[in-house]
């Protein structure tokens, strides 16, 4: 029971991996190179943090506040002085992800 259950947790780490890479380059594939008003590197700080457990895992998508504070602003649809489409790449990623996963 207990190699069954090793290979369980290891399946599951593998699987979360893969998902975890899916959900980053799917939060990237909605910004383009240089995103960002003021330095053009939002897409260079998205990140993904994932945890696993005996038998389920997290994965948390999130852009880096401190390298990119100005993503809040492109989630808003705030550029300078003027208002435009606002663009949740965040929640965006997170559908191409599950698409791709169901």
């Amino acid at each position: 029971m207990d190699y069954l259950n090793l290979y369980v947790e290891e399946a599951l780490k593998e699987k979360t991996n893969e998902v975890a890479l899916s959900l980053e380059n799917n939060i990237k594939a909605q910004l383009y190179e240089g995103h960002g008003y003021d330095t053009g590197n939002l897409r260079r700080n998205i990140r993904v943090d994932s945890r696993v457990s005996k038998n389920f895992s997290i994965i948390t998508g999130y852009y880096d506040e401190g390298n990119a504070d100005y993503g809040e602003y492109v989630l808003r649809g705030i550029r300078g002085k003027k208002e435009v489409a606002p663009i949740d790449f965040l929640g965006d990623g997170l559908q191409r992800t599950l698409e791709a996963y169901r």
